[in-house]
């Protein structure tokens, strides 16, 4: 029963990678999208167009997630290209039939909560807080305004209400969750052996190669490619083309000296003989004696230091010989920093009278009010310079760039010409990755674009950073297209030694079976086979050192009733693997809380997929034919 279970949850758990990856689309996908308007869309959903441009730009973040979430390389398992795109189409129509049924219903979010979750967005924020200035720029970079953001999100946000709504209300009913504590701790007794046909003795014959080729042609055509012109006007090329005269370097440096002057620090000492706040004349004209007394003995030779430390009445700094350390202006009051700013190292000041008493004040030296000299900082003034300069005009000339580029459609050499740019080339790429400014993205997605691919205009700006922005159009398309049969031989031959192999590996390893079922024991095939038997011992479903289908495998077979069970699977490339199952021990204890908590979470995914198929079985779904797409 449990295995039929975890059939279930792994089943579903493979369902839930492509649900997880599906999901932002609800952001970045599906209802994102502001561009459209296509003769011929992908679909309608309830008379709702899906644009051809809608379902490129989401089948591009498909596969990207696909690509990350598999380091680099998709699973041939997830079918080729059209397939991809097909599946992408289902999920557009599922979230279209969502959303509309969220509209329909009444979900919706308030004007206060959409608002507190863009400032939430660390895409749109600068050391932890929102910044309107990147959420703008953000937004701008991937084609959209921030009304039609937050027009979008706040649709996505409706839909979100109904999912979380439909996840959170899953459960699994008491005798399923009695079920799986009763058996998700049980261990199983296996050993294992491993077939390896040899490679060297499967032959394949050209016309086998042919006829594999001719029948499944699609399979071997090269993807579809693009180059693209481009220009691109960057902070750094304005910066490039800017020259600052000398003498308004020279002005920059005299008005900013205090820039350019480290801060003067003197150290002091002092003596202080205290005052009260409320204290009279009298009291303050002995107290101005006695530290008179006090200058005259350390005018007449008597060491500062000893001084200060019998007499000062500064509890602080007494101790220390009255030193005070490193002052700068504005540390101390104003008649003390004044008479200690015009000693000069080694003078002993006349009594100072402050808010805390009478004071002696000796300097000891003076550090710091070095000033820049103006060729060590001429390099600096004018970077800064040029980038102010390079900042006020990028804005018109990006603008000026964007009215040429629209006002000539069929080319971006006027406009180049005209603000002294270069046009440039870029390599070949596919839709899903490139190199150069082709590893942008947003420069994929608009180069296949039906403006910029099917109509050959100049595309809109693209910004690629704050400081950075591109238009392209098409320079060359390559359309997807079969290879010639000399071109894939090899790969054919070696697909075709693959399955043979598979074959023989498998119908060996299947008749293994049979005689280990008629009671051959698995160690007497390991001695005919010249391969060792793998002794696992009790293994666990969780158990990390082991392949994780071999342990699926081992807990879907039958309890062993008297003797031994076997099973034998392909493990592909003339590998089959047979493992024997000897004892089951069954454990009552508690569940693992994280194993019962994931089958939870995969019983609200599927209850929320199960939604998400009905919503569109009932909706009137019209799609394009496969070959439109």
């Amino acid at each position: 029963m449990l295995q039929a279970i975890r059939d279930k949850v792994t089943g579903w758990i493979a369902y839930g990678i492509i649900f997880l990856i599906s999901v932002p689309f609800a952001l970045w996908g599906v209802n994102s999208y502001l561009g459209g308007g296509e003769a011929t869309p992908a679909a309608t959903v309830n008379g709702e167009e899906i644009s051809l441009s809608q379902l490129d730009r989401a089948y591009a973040n498909y596969r990207n997630r696909l690509t990350q979430l598999f380091g680099g390389q998709i699973p041939a398992s997830f079918g080729s290209e059209g397939q991809l795109k097909a599946q992408v189409l289902d999920q557009l129509v599922e979230e279209f039939a969502l959303r509309q049924y969220s509209e329909k219903h009444g979900y919706r979010i308030s004007d206060q909560e959409l608002n507190r979750r863009i400032q939430e967005m660390e895409a749109f924020q600068r050391d932890g807080k929102f910044d309107v200035s990147i959420y703008q720029s953000q937004l701008g970079s991937q084609g959209y305004s921030p009304l039609g953001f937050e027009q979008e999100l706040r649709r996505s946000q409706s839909t979100d209400q109904l999912r979380n709504g439909i996840m959170a209300s899953a459960f699994i009913v008491p005798s399923m969750e009695k079920q799986f504590t009763n058996l998700a701790n049980q261990s199983r007794k296996i050993r294992s052996l491993v077939y390896q046909a040899d490679l060297a003795e499967v032959s394949v014959e050209t016309a086998e190669i042919e006829e594999r080729y001719n029948s499944q042609s699609m399979r071997y055509r090269s993807p579809e490619m693009v180059r693209i012109d481009y220009i691109e006007l960057s902070l750094e090329k304005v910066k490039a083309g800017i020259q600052v005269d000398e003498a308004e370097l020279l002005n920059r440096y005299q008005s900013s000296l205090d820039a350019y002057t480290s801060p003067e620090s003197r150290q002091a000492s002092h003596i202080l003989i205290t005052l009260d706040k409320d204290a009279d004349s009298e009291a303050s004209e002995q107290a101005r004696l006695r530290i008179m007394q006090l200058r005259k003995r350390i005018v007449d030779g008597e060491s500062f230091a000893e001084i200060a430390t019998e007499f000062s009445e500064d509890t602080g700094s007494a101790k220390e010989g009255g030193d005070l350390g490193d002052i700068e202006r504005g540390v101390m009051v104003q008649a003390f920093e004044s008479a200690l700013f015009s000693l000069q190292p080694g003078e002993l000041s006349e009594a100072v009278r402050t808010s805390f008493g009478w004071h002696l004040i000796q300097l000891r030296g003076i550090s710091g009010g070095e000033v820049k000299s103006f060729d060590s900082v001429k390099t600096t003034l004018e970077n800064e310079m040029r980038t102010e300069l390079a900042e006020s005009r990028i804005y018109d000339l990006s603008d000026n760039l964007a009215n040429l580029v629209y006002e000539q459609p069929d080319s971006l050499l006027p406009a180049a010409q005209q603000l002294e740019l270069t046009v440039e080339t870029s390599d070949w790429f596919e839709r899903t990755e490139g190199s150069g400014i082709a590893a942008d993205p947003a420069i994929r997605e608009l180069a296949f674009s039906d403006e910029v691919l099917r109509q050959g205009l100049n595309s809109e700006a693209i910004e690629r950073d704050s400081d950075r922005v591109v238009f392209i159009r098409l320079n060359q398309h390559k359309p997807a297209e079969v290879r010639p049969l000399a071109e894939v031989s090899e790969q054919i031959k070696a697909e075709l030694a693959s399955i043979k192999a598979e074959q023989r590996g498998s119908e060996i390893g299947e008749q293994a079976v049979a005689a280990l079922n008629q009671g051959k024991s698995l160690d007497s095939l390991a001695g005919e086979w010249s391969v060792e038997v793998q002794d696992h011992g009790f293994v666990t479903r969780q158990q990390a050192d082991l392949d994780a289908g071999m342990l699926v495998r081992a807990f879907s077979m039958p309890r062993p009733e008297q003797g031994m069970v076997y099973q034998g699977a392909s493990q592909g490339n003339g590998k089959y693997q047979i493992i024997e199952l000897s004892a089951v021990i069954s454990n009552d204890t508690a569940a693992d809380k994280q194993a019962f908590d994931n089958l939870k979470n995969s019983t609200a995914v599927a209850e929320y997929q199960s939604i998400l198929r009905l919503l569109s079985s009932r909706a009137e779904v019209v799609k394009s034919s496969p070959e439109d797409l």
